[in-house]
């Protein structure tokens, strides 16, 4: 897969490298689950941890797809460089605990 670039609720072009998808976030849709995920998130999270500023990105895909994508500055870009298939709920806590919700 390419590189691909999207932008937003927060107007922000999000950039997603080819090697972002595992074998456990691969196959077909995919693309199209990530993209209304960052697109359309239902829980959006800022944290700031180390000098350092995370988006969480959270969605419900299909009814049985859950997704969470983590993006960060990388070399003056925003970089998804995590994509977690149905995340664990203690995952979401955690985050919204260390950080701050903005949708």
């Amino acid at each position: 897969m390419d590189d691909v670039a999207l932008i937003d609720p927060l107007g922000k072009t999000i950039y997603f490298l080819a090697d972002l998808f595992t074998k456990q976030n691969s196959g077909n849709g995919v693309l199209n689950d990530v993209t209304e995920v960052i697109t359309k998130p239902a829980i959006l999270v800022e944290v700031q941890e180390n000098d350092q500023t995370r988006f969480y990105y959270f969605r419900s895909v299909g009814g049985n797809k859950t997704f969470a994508i983590i993006v960060r500055r990388i070399n003056d870009q925003w970089q998804a460089y995590h994509c977690i298939k149905n995340p664990a709920g203690e995952m979401l806590s955690m985050v919204l605990k260390k950080g701050k919700q903005i949708l």
